[in-house]
């Protein structure tokens, strides 16, 4: 089984490798998260999937209630371990596979060989969507997840470039320390990456982080890069 990153959304953010995995896999899978929806992984590939080829939805629901998940998790591991006695299959991440993905989950079940194939993950492509650097010299990088208030209060103390994902699920403590290290004005946010709705918003506030989408991230410029 292949994870296969196709990166934010942009069929032209596809590695060559991804498009060589994805037409030579007799299987194609990708996650939605009700039965029958769309899935935005195999939206972004799709002008790369053979007619004819086979195609597997697997069910990963927008909840974050644990028990769900992991039964969620067993079940697409599952269906993964029946496709995989037709040959190779290319599972569909966002972003990248080992990067945020739920694929770490499947491939952590399936009991067969696992390989990644990396893809642009979304923050790289904020940063250039942005035309600005994620980080420079040796100011140090952190990226916390948008339920984390302690990982965001420690990357914030030590004046990181800070890149926030799912920030749809920010708790008011974590936009309370935004407000106490006067955050806003280093603020920007990076929305619908790769799709046609797409939009930098080079000046966020914290009104507008409240309503972030889930197809979101949020970048945090340090202070000082270098000592200046």
């Amino acid at each position: 089984m292949f994870g296969v990153g196709v990166g934010p959304g942009d069929p032209g953010m596809v590695t060559i490798r991804a498009v060589e995995v994805i037409r030579a896999a007799a299987v194609v899978a990708f996650p939605v998260h009700r039965k029958g929806g769309a899935s935005r992984a195999l939206k972004a590939v799709r002008c790369y999937v053979d007619e004819g080829k086979k195609e597997l939805p697997l069910l990963m629901p927008m909840t974050r209630d644990r028990q769900r998940l992991e039964r969620a998790h067993a079940d697409a591991a599952g269906l993964l371990v029946e496709a995989g006695q037709e040959g190779d299959i290319a599972c569909l991440s966002l972003g990248d596979p080992l990067f945020y993905s739920t694929f770490g989950y499947l491939a952590a079940m399936y009991p067969g060989p696992v390989r990644a194939i990396p893809g642009v993950s979304a923050m790289s492509a904020a940063a250039a969507a942005a035309g600005l650097p994620l980080a420079s010299g040796n100011t140090p990088t952190a990226v916390v997840t948008g339920a984390d208030v302690d990982g965001l209060a420690a990357a914030m103390r030590m004046d990181a470039s800070v890149v926030i994902l799912k920030p749809r699920v920010m708790p008011a403590a974590a936009l309370d320390l935004l407000d106490e290290f006067d955050a806003w004005s280093r603020a920007c946010a990076a929305v619908e990456l790769g799709s046609r709705s797409q939009k930098i918003i080079s000046r966020l506030d914290r009104a507008a982080a409240e309503k972030m989408p889930y197809f979101a991230i949020i970048w945090i410029k340090p202070q000082m890069v270098d000592g200046k």
